[in-house]
Parts: structure tokens; sequence; C-alpha cells
């Protein structure tokens, strides 16, 4: 997502330092979709891929650091079969607009 954002915002890389990182060092879903120009695109989606939209918002980087067992295998694995899903998952359809 952060690569379509540089996309649309005509960066050549993403910013690793200075006032610019700040700007784009964001992991609120939602947040990237709107900076990415998508919004309205994953409003148009199928139903599926919606779902699995919806299914990765409650992803944060802090979870990475969270004790094992504070995220069951179950809602691990929901995770990253919507991220991965063939052919409604959430990385392969950013990738299309990469």
């Amino acid at each position: 997502m952060k690569a379509r954002n540089c996309k649309v915002l005509d960066t050549p890389e993403y910013p690793s330092y200075g006032k610019l990182k700040s700007a784009y060092a964001v992991h609120d879903f939602d947040q990237l979709l709107l900076l990415s120009g998508l919004k309205e695109k994953i409003n148009l989606a199928p139903v599926e891929l919606y779902a699995n939209w919806s299914i990765t918002i409650p992803w944060s980087p802090e979870m990475r650091y969270k004790p094992k067992g504070s995220v069951s295998k179950d809602e691990a694995e929901q995770i990253l079969n919507a991220v991965r899903d063939k052919p409604n998952g959430v990385l392969r359809w950013i990738m299309k607009y990469w």
C-alpha cells in the first residue's frame, strides 16, 4: 500500500528519514487506503475482497510483539488467508494498482 502511495504522490522512493518519514510511517489501513486513492475502488470491489479487507483492518505492527497466545492461531490464520486469498486477497488486489 505504501508503494502505491508513493506512486500517487509522485515520490520516487519511500522516505526513510526527515519530516516526510512520519507522514508515510502509517499503519492504519483505512488511512493508507485513503492516501493511496483506492478508497472508492474497495467500495466497488467484490464482496469477498471487501470481507477480506475487513478482516485485515484490526492488524497492527504491535501484534507482532504481543506475548505468545495473545492472538489465537485461528485469528492469525484468518488474517493471513485474507491477505493471500486467490482471487480476492488483499495483497493481490493492491498489487493490481502498484
